[in-house]
Parts: structure tokens; sequence; C-alpha cells
């Protein structure tokens, strides 16, 4: 596992590969549901027994978007506690908390032994917000994670924020108080040419680990992006043994067979997604994964009997395989007997 130290100085290098971005195991009834830490603990420590090397804690994947500070603080102290030995737990922060709240749950994540988090542009912002007003949204975030000694990364998701994080912006970030702890840019947009390859082109920000976050593009920007491109998913989260064999695809230049992998992945996703522009609702196979229903809303037997019925027209059976045993890594959720 590289230290932080070697993540702070060569992040190309040591920022991980691969991060999975989590899901919140829930509990509880409606109008709010709650957290489930024993299952969260779990889920984290099966993910670290496939060989996942990173997760992010709070990621929209997991509706963190949706939860009080003190519910992250609940989620946070939950995952830190899973025994998952090499595994390097990264975190997500929210600018609309304001900077009282984050200098708090910064401090807890000093203290629970988090060595990156996550920041991307606040909801607080207007949906016509300048590059400039989103680095005056982030600075001061940054610059506090700074202060800590925590490695930090910049997180680019219209569909959660509301504004872009571009790579102009992001080059101011890391050129202002506090940028010289930033190691990696996380992007998840759906258009690939304005934004990840605007960041792996950008002359300021060759330092940082550029990381794909919508999965249709990762073949095309780790054949582009070489070292430089890492990846964080929260697909993952539902087909872990997927991604692992795309990777080791990956690692033998078999770029056939990275795309075939992505493709199968691509049809549960778009079995998830209800608009071809927006991320999937992944909350879905987390019901199927036995991991709970969503914060304030239910998952119905009609969405979750389309994810299912896209898992079974697979036309591989290798890829239905590494799937169902992926949805079924907890073993013991409402559809083991299938899955299994």
């Amino acid at each position: 596992m590289p230290t932080l130290p070697q993540i702070l100085e060569q992040p190309v290098r040591y920022f991980p590969r691969v991060t999975v971005a989590c899901f919140d195991p829930t509990t509880g009834t409606l109008p709010r549901r709650a957290l489930d830490p024993a299952r969260t603990i779990n889920f984290l420590e099966r993910l670290a027994a496939t060989g996942a090397p990173a997760v992010l804690i709070a990621a929209s994947t997991g509706q963190g978007h949706l939860r009080s500070v003190e519910e992250l603080d609940i989620w946070f102290t939950a995952a830190a506690q899973a025994k998952t030995g090499d595994l390097i737990k990264t975190a997500l922060l929210r600018p609309e908390d304001g900077q009282v709240a984050n200098e708090h749950l910064l401090s807890r994540l000093q203290t629970l032994g988090y060595p990156v988090v996550f920041f991307r542009p606040g909801t607080n912002l207007p949906p016509d917000a300048s590059d400039q007003d989103v680095v005056e949204n982030l600075q001061p975030l940054i610059a506090a994670a700074a202060r800590r000694g925590l490695a930090v990364g910049v997180y680019s998701i219209p569909d959660v924020s509301g504004v872009r994080l571009t790579a102009n912006a992001a080059a101011q970030l890391v050129a202002g108080p506090g940028g010289d702890h930033l190691v990696a840019a996380k992007i998840t947009e759906a258009n690939y040419e304005q934004s990840t390859r605007a960041y792996l082109q950008h002359p300021q920000l060759t330092r940082l680990k550029i990381v794909q976050g919508w999965d249709p593009f990762i073949a095309k920007a780790m054949t582009e992006g070489g070292e430089r491109c890492g990846i964080t998913s929260g697909p993952m989260s539902l087909a872990v043994f997927q991604y692992l064999h795309l990777l080791q695809a990956a690692d033998q230049h078999d770029w056939a067979e990275v795309e075939a992998s992505l493709a199968a992945v691509t049809q549960l996703f778009q079995a998830m997604q209800d608009d071809p522009g927006k991320f999937a609702d992944l909350q879905r196979a987390k019901a199927i994964m036995g991991l709970g229903q969503p914060l304030l809303s239910e998952v119905t037997n009609e969405q979750i009997e389309r994810v299912l019925n896209a898992l079974r027209s697979l036309p591989r059976a290798a890829d239905r395989q590494r799937l169902a045993r992926s949805l079924d890594l907890m073993e013991d959720g409402p559809y083991h007997a299938e899955l299994a």
C-alpha cells in the first residue's frame, strides 16, 4: 500500500489506480433510512477481500450528497472500523455544508486515518457559475485539508453539483493555497472530449492523476492517458469481479477484451439509467445486493427486474458469471439463490 508521502510526492505513480465508489448499506424505513454500520463494515471487508485497491466513501453512488453532516460522520467512522488490510480509504466532502462543518469533518478524517479527501463543486453555486466562482467555492476547503496534511482530489460531477469543474478551474486550484496537496482530479461527465481529454491535455495538470468516473469512457481514457489515468467507479460497487477482470486484460494490452467487458457493464448500467444523459440510479443494484433501499425512496420490483433481465441477456457466459458473482458479493441478499 502506498504511503501518504508517496501519494503527495508522485501522484501519477502512487495514487490508487482503481477506486470503488461505495454503496451505503442502509436500514430502517421511510421517510428516512439510516446507515447500517455493521453491514457497511461487512461490505467493505468483502470488497477488500476481492483485491480492490481503494474505496471512496460518501460518493453519490451511496447517496452521500443526500446525507447530513452528522450522517456522513457516522459513515466515515463505521468505514474506518472495517479491517481492510492494504485497501486505501478516501472520502468525499461537500462545500455547501459550510466551512465550519467541513473543518470538523476534515479533522475527523485526519483522526480516522483517511489519507485522501475529495471535494466537488458545491450545490450552493448558481447554474451559471464561472470558473472563478468554482475556484472560490473550493479553495478554502483545499487549503484546510492541506493544513491537516491530507492529500486532496477534486471532482467534477455536474449531475450532482449542478456545475462542472473545468480543467482551467482545476489548474487555478493547483496554483492556489493548498494546491501542492492536490493529487487527483476525478471526472464524471457524459462528454469525454470536454472533460477527461481536456484534463489530460492541460499543461498545468500533468502532475495529477486523472481519474475517469463515467464508466463507458474507461477504455478510451486508459488508452489515451496510460499511467496518468485512474478509475473511480460507482458500478464497481456492483461489478467488482468484472472490473478486476478488465483491469487484468488492460495489463495485457488486450483492449478488445477490455471493451467487451465494459460493454457488459454498460448494459447493466443502462438498465438502471432512465435518462441517457444522466448517471444511472445504482441504488437499484444496491437493493439487489441486499444492502438496503435508498435513503429517501424505494426501488420497485419492475426496476429490479429490468436489471436482472439485462444480466440474463448478456451474450457471454463469463460476463454473466462475473457480474452475478459481484451482485452476490454479500452472499445473503434477496436474490442470492438466483445469482448463485
